[in-house]
Order: C-alpha cells, then sequence, then structure tokens
C-alpha cells in the first residue's frame, strides 16, 4: 500500500512515508463507510479495468473546500 500527496494549489504528487488522520470520530465514522463502499464499488469495476478510483469529496455531502480529499486508488 502507498500513499501519495499533493501540496495546496500544486499539481506534484509527492510519496508520503507516514500520513496523520486529524479529525473527530464522527468523521472517522464517515471514513469507514466511504472505504466501506469503495471496497463493494471497486470489486464490480476492478476486474473490468486496471485501475479505478474515487474521490471522498465526491461521496460525502459534509466535504468542503477547506477538508483535504481522500482518493482510493484500487488496480486489478
Amino acid at each position: 500500500m502507498k500513499f501519495y500527496g499533493y501540496e495546496k494549489d500544486n499539481e506534484r504528487l509527492m510519496k508520503l512515508s507516514e500520513v496523520t488522520f486529524d479529525g473527530t470520530l464522527e468523521e472517522l465514522e464517515d471514513l469507514i463507510i466511504f472505504l466501506k463502499n469503495v471496497q463493494e464499488e471497486h470489486t464490480k469495476v476492478v476486474k473490468k479495468t486496471d485501475i479505478c478510483h474515487s474521490h471522498f469529496r465526491d461521496w460525502s455531502d459534509k466535504w468542503n473546500k477547506e477538508d483535504s480529499d481522500f482518493i482510493v486508488v484500487t488496480r486489478f
């Protein structure tokens, strides 16, 4: 498993060695539900393609521009 990130307003992808989640228990629960949803949806798609990705910002109606996006990429 690899983690990558971007600096704000920069498109240069950086490989991260450590990632910190800083949020509330409610936000953690939302992230867990999102990951379960991604697992279910990507299982349907990954077998048909080489790669699949989902954005937390597209999934959550609570997300706002000041929050970080969380992107999950799976490969077959």
